[in-house]
């Protein structure tokens, strides 16, 4: 409960705040829970309003709260960290807790200040007091309204040729993979993958049996040559924006995939999970355009654009596969919250959904530039940073003459989580390139500074103690 200590030499604002941050840190006060209004907390503690908003003002700086119009501030999502250095587990220490970080430049999670969670649980509430409608939407296929909703949201931002029956929901893209392996399975043993490329990915495949061929990417561009050569027929790619080069594949290259996968009579499967977010020129039309839905699976998620506790993914199956979806269809179970999918239509047939990705554009393009500011001007010619012109991943190479093992744990004790690209290749580069993924989503714009500093003070080798 909170106090105010009049004998303490701190200011009322500040002992407000720090209580409020530490309840927020320590997990006490979780996303979405209502603080006290100005003027009830002001009362409640014998202290001014302007203190009290004083306080509130400075959390919302910090991203440990959202400002609301006519409304009480409301807790958003934080990644969990206690101390500004890695605390150390001991042996009697819980081992289940999940390793937390000041600065997550891993997580690729979306930016939840200023979504409109008021509106959501809106949506959620109706959908939560009309049982019957919510009975009538369980369907193993997923909610139908939600289906018909992303076939014309698709095709309008992606020119995607989909019927609402051809659309399978899934929570997440894994799932939506472990049924790829199934009804695939029949006719197909290898699949070809980009390398590098999406680990998950590969790895459901090569669980459920089958081999891995791993194809070259190499600045952007897959090795077309060596996947003639081998003997796949299914190739899993992100054509759009590839992962985590962030290269965007030519139109030769893409009719060169459908006419060999056309030839192979085989499929792709294109994820395409994240292209809402492109920040510069017209969005590139999807793969499955291109070939007319007969050979490409494409693959959808909202998890960059939509906030995590919403796990939605979704695929389109060509007409054949979707008859062997059906054939199979009573191994597979909704795992995707119903109700959610429910909302989740309602939110995309109103125009939110487009709204918010709007809202994101502007965001992260505001914030990608300002991280590669922050990095260009703090590394000098010790880094090269890549444009962010989509996506919510910086593509950093750094120059330095440790290995990146030990820039990952030397970035760790400063609170920084980073992703090695070497992460992401089938086998290990023979050559150890240095180079990082650094998302900025996770990091509240008034705390890239000092996110970059702190990744400053891990990497840095000149012996400077500022950026």
């Amino acid at each position: 409960m909170l106090q105010i200590d009049k004998q303490a030499g701190a200011p009322y604002y500040v002992q407000i705040y720090e209580y409020f941050r530490c309840e927020i840190e320590q997990g006490r006060l979780t996303a979405g829970v209502r603080l006290p209004s100005v003027r009830e907390l002001a009362e409640r503690i014998q202290v001014s309003k302007m203190t009290v908003e004083k306080a509130y003002r400075q959390l919302a700086a910090e991203g440990y709260i959202l400002r609301h119009h006519k409304a009480r501030y409301e807790v958003t999502y934080l990644e969990r960290a206690v101390s500004h250095k890695l605390t150390v587990v001991n042996p009697g220490q819980a081992q289940w807790q999940k390793k937390t970080y000041l600065y997550d430049f891993g997580s690729g999670d979306m930016d939840m200040e200023g979504f409109p969670l008021g509106l959501w649980r809106k949506y959620m509430n109706r959908v939560l007091a009309d049982p019957v409608y919510l009975a009538a939407c369980d369907d193993e296929q997923g909610v139908p309204a939600l289906r018909a909703a992303l076939s014309k949201y698709i095709y309008e931002t992606r020119g995607v040729q989909a019927r609402p029956e051809h659309i399978v929901i899934a929570a997440g893209t894994t799932a939506l993979l472990r049924i790829l392996t199934t009804i695939l399975k029949a006719e197909y043993s290898e699949i070809a993958v980009e390398n590098p490329g999406f680990r998950l990915g590969r790895e459901v495949f090569r669980s459920a049996g089958y081999t891995i061929f791993p194809v070259s990417v190499e600045r952007g561009i897959l090795d077309i040559d060596a996947l003639q050569h081998s003997r796949a027929q299914v190739l899993y790619i992100s054509p759009s924006h590839q992962f985590p080069t962030g290269a965007v594949m030519m139109a030769d290259v893409r009719h060169r995939l459908i006419a060999w996968i056309k030839e192979r009579k085989g499929i792709i499967i294109e994820d395409d999970y994240d292209s809402e977010l492109r920040y510069y020129g017209r969005p590139v039309p999807a793969l499955q355009g291109l070939d007319g839905g007969e050979h490409v699976v494409y693959m959808g998620s909202l998890s960059k654009i939509l906030p995590f506790f919403v796990r939605v993914s979704y695929m389109v199956l060509p007409a054949r596969l979707w008859r062997v979806y059906q054939e199979h269809i009573s191994l597979f179970r909704q795992g995707a919250s119903v109700p959610e999918q429910c909302v989740l239509a309602t939110y995309i047939s109103t125009g939110e959904l487009n709204r918010q990705v709007r809202r994101l554009r502007k965001s992260y393009q505001v914030k990608g530039n300002q991280l590669e500011g922050l990095l260009r001007r703090a590394f000098g010619d010790a880094v090269h940073v890549r444009p962010v012109v989509s996506g919510v991943y910086c593509h950093v190479h750094i120059r330095s003459s440790r290995s990146t093992r030990e820039l990952v744990e030397a970035a760790a004790q400063q609170g920084c989580r980073v992703l090695p690209v070497q992460l992401f290749y089938e086998t290990p580069a023979v050559e150890d390139k240095r180079e990082f993924l650094l998302s900025f989503t996770k990091i509240p714009a008034s705390r890239l500074f000092d996110a970059v500093q702190a990744l400053y003070q891990a990497w840095n080798e000149r012996g400077n103690n500022h950026v």
